[in-house]
């Protein structure tokens, strides 16, 4: 993994490549940001450039090419060591066997690096034994955590990590990336890059859920007709989702590009600018008020948030419909 091939990065790429360049390498880095952005393709390539034995004065591009870079692309150079979770979380067992690889002696590289994905799901213990190692460093070791949850990392974590912050991809990036992958889908990538969230990883995703456009014909007719249903019957429908995370994020997009073509609809826009082409019909039924559109739109970017802090993905679609309706109603 090269850092040219990590697109829609380049401030967080920057940084990285600055401190190569400068040689201001830290001992410990926490890269954050959403899911499925590349936080972890740029820890490979960090940890595969600071062992790289052929790369070029001054580049900032590993060479790919010499042992060490086959090594770290095929997931076998000993001195990169990468840490997922043990099921829901990462054990203290977990940490104390990685502690002990980082007290033996470098192979043949000049770094030891390791990678701590999912840092956020370390459980408390596990944290702590880790916190000991970071206050006392040893030489040329590099720790990157990967977290797309920084809130439930301890402080005391956070203050010993340089943290480099990783943002969403446009959707534009997302359809571009995924029609040099996936051309025999074309027809389906629009809609999925605008579903994505800002995540690679959450679009090849829905890309591969054949069962997305039926839960998007389900969710769309359920939002035509929200103001005359039953707040028993709305309700009633959230149950489904009562464990599904996922699908409550995905649905959540889907209501905000659903009243963002209510609003364009209402207001007499463009019907080029409309992003569900396909419901034109029943997008020309709706009649709310902008202002009130407006708000409902707020009303699903902060439902959203709430999920990714770990809200009841029931508890969140009941309230953002139940708000929705009595608004769209007035």
């Amino acid at each position: 993994m090269q850092f040219s091939e990590i697109k829609g990065q380049e401030q967080a790429i920057h940084i990285i490549e600055r401190a190569i360049q400068t040689q201001h390498i830290a001992h410990a880095y926490l890269f954050t940001g959403p899911e499925g952005v590349g936080k972890k393709k740029a820890a490979l390539a960090m940890a595969q450039y600071l062992n790289c034995t052929g790369k070029a004065p001054e580049s900032t591009q590993s060479c790919g090419s010499c042992p060490s870079c086959i090594q770290a692309q095929t997931g076998s150079q000993p001195d990169i060591i990468v840490l997922e979770p043990d099921g829901a979380s990462i054990k203290i067992e977990q940490i104390r066997a990685l502690l002990s690889k980082v007290s033996l002696r470098n192979y043949d590289s000049v770094y030891k690096v390791i990678l701590i994905n999912d840092a956020h799901l370390m459980t408390e213990q596990a944290a702590n034994c880790l916190l000991k190692t970071l206050e006392e460093p040893t030489d040329n070791t590099v720790f990157i955590l990967i977290t797309s949850q920084i809130q439930n990392l301890p402080i005391t974590i956070l203050s010993r990590c340089q943290q480099i912050q990783f943002h969403t991809l446009s959707p534009s990036l997302i359809q571009e990336i995924l029609l040099q992958h996936y051309p025999a889908q074309q027809s389906r990538i629009g809609l999925t890059a605008a579903l994505a969230g800002g995540s690679m990883h959450t679009a090849e995703e829905l890309l591969a859920n054949d069962d997305l456009a039926q839960t998007r014909q389900d969710f769309y007719q359920l939002l035509a007709k929200l103001d005359t249903m039953r707040p028993a019957q709305i309700i009633s429908w959230c149950e489904q989702w009562d464990k599904n995370k996922k699908m409550a994020r995905t649905l959540l997009e889907l209501g905000q590009l659903w009243y963002h073509d209510v609003l364009l609809t209402v207001m007499h826009s463009d019907n080029g600018l409309i992003l569900n082409q396909d419901y034109l019909a029943e997008l020309r039924t709706q009649h709310a008020a902008p202002e009130h559109l407006l708000h409902v739109l707020q009303y699903f970017r902060t439902a959203a948030e709430q999920l990714e802090y770990n809200a009841s993905p029931r508890l969140v679609l009941e309230v953002v419909l139940l708000k929705t309706q009595q608004l769209i109603s007035k």
